[in-house]
């Protein structure tokens, strides 16, 4: 229980302790002073227990109805329903230049996408994450879900052996995202796609891929990861700028881990929900398990009373 509906009812336990008190020295005092002018045997002074300590008995009630009638329970907030939050899907790049590549060092381009994404995972808190995986084909890794914990575990899974096929199939990982979100009714359907090489594998080409996006209103952030260098390894730039330009999205270029850190945040900026709704708010009382205390004292007492009645005064 982590919730009290009306706390300041439990500043009358005060009054209600001190007289408790008082009442145990007036008692005590009361019986100290009849044994001293008594001659009890033990037998008699061992029932005489009963006289002493059950009048405190009903102090016990008093004190679990004060707490029941503080309104104990548990206080629980609910995020917003999706529907009014953004639904993205991240399509990553684990081909092996993202491996092999040497403009990361000490780190792998694959290594820094990873910890950065699962940094912009934790922030997304009120909306649907899901995530494609691609080198020469595109995989699905996890469907739309706002289970952050799941998604970063699976993020840390990811490597290049989890696709055999090698390549680039950027448009194939364009149209699985698509169509995870396409009958998506979520208020922003958003795609962020990580690549550092050239679209030269898959069943569909980024371009007719990217009408396909356009068409179910997903917007799709590109971001360009690596120097532009000539070698083995290279980035279609141009490409990725205007898969962008055609769904509405924005093209970036991390050409380090410190600018791959700013695309994210900049993206993170960029897809917030503004019109986001209030958590629900939900109390479950819990107070009638002090007042079923209460009446459990209650019921000891009377019964107590009724067989040992002889013993008070």
């Amino acid at each position: 229980m982590n919730y009290l509906e009306r706390p300041y009812v439990l500043y009358a336990l005060i009054p209600l302790t001190l007289y408790i008190l008082l009442y145990a020295y007036l008692r005590l005092h009361q019986n100290r002073q009849e044994l001293s002018l008594s001659n009890q045997d033990p037998e008699e002074a061992k029932a005489s227990w009963f006289k002493r300590y059950l009048p405190f008995l009903r102090f016990i009630p008093l004190v679990f109805i004060m707490l029941s009638l503080a309104g104990p329970g548990n206080r629980m907030e609910l995020l917003p329903d999706y529907k009014k939050g953004i639904d993205m899907f991240i399509a990553i790049d684990i081909s092996g230049s993202m491996v092999r590549s040497k403009d990361f060092l000490p780190y792998t381009r694959l290594g820094v996408a990873k910890k950065l994404i699962q940094n912009f995972i934790k922030k997304r808190k009120n909306d649907r994450l899901g995530l494609v995986v691609f080198a020469g084909a595109a995989y699905l890794q996890s469907p739309l879900t706002n289970d952050q914990l799941s998604l970063i575990e699976i993020v840390d899974d990811m490597n290049e052996s989890t696709i055999r096929e090698q390549g680039t199939a950027i448009g194939d990982a364009i149209i699985l995202s698509t169509y995870r979100l396409k009958s998506s009714q979520a208020r922003s359907k958003v795609m962020l796609v990580i690549t550092d090489g050239v679209s030269n594998a898959g069943n569909l080409d980024p371009k007719t891929a990217t009408k396909v996006a356009k068409h179910f209103g997903i917007k799709v952030y590109t971001i360009g990861v690596g120097k532009s260098l000539r070698t083995a390894y290279m980035v279609d730039f141009k490409s990725l700028q205007t898969i962008a330009k055609e769904t509405g999205g924005i093209f970036y270029r991390a050409k380090n881990p410190n600018e791959f850190q700013e695309v994210l945040d900049s993206i993170d900026a960029l897809e917030r929900d503004t019109i986001q709704a209030k958590p629900k708010i939900i109390i479950e009382s819990k107070y009638y398990l002090f007042l079923y205390i209460a009446i459990a004292f209650w019921t000891c007492e009377l019964l107590l009373r009724s067989f040992y009645a002889r013993y008070y005064i």
